[in-house]
């Protein structure tokens, strides 16, 4: 039920990084739950996807919650690492973490903004 909730906040705003942060943890926490030894592999690699474009938000936003990103940082380590690009062969595990800049586009809202800015 959590993963539908917060799948459904990615499907309006892909640019918030407590939604790919808490995906990233929950899949992360189901690593543990006894039933899920079958998909291991699946649900780590959709934690370590989940938790990397979290990290790569985190940074690309210049979000200040120091706390969220050395949790996102030590979950990683624990999973291995950051996804890179050649980890993620394919798309079975959650989202590409490639080119994450092209990913996201600019709301009117930050048009008007930088427009406002210029004048």
């Amino acid at each position: 039920m959590a993963t539908e909730v917060l799948e459904g906040l990615l499907e309006e705003d892909d640019e918030v990084v407590q939604v790919w942060y808490l995906l990233g943890w929950l899949f992360y926490l189901q690593l543990d739950k006894p039933d899920t030894t079958e998909d291991a592999e699946d649900i780590r690699k959709s934690a370590r996807t989940h938790l990397t474009k979290a990290k790569k938000l985190y940074v690309k936003l210049h979000c200040e919650d120091p706390p969220m990103l050395e949790h996102t940082e030590q979950l990683l380590g624990e999973l291995g690492g950051e996804l890179l690009a050649d980890d993620d062969d394919d798309d079975q595990a959650g989202p590409s973490v490639d080119d994450i800049g092209d990913d996201f586009i600019q709301s009117s809202e930050d048009e008007e903004e930088d427009v406002a800015m210029e004048h």
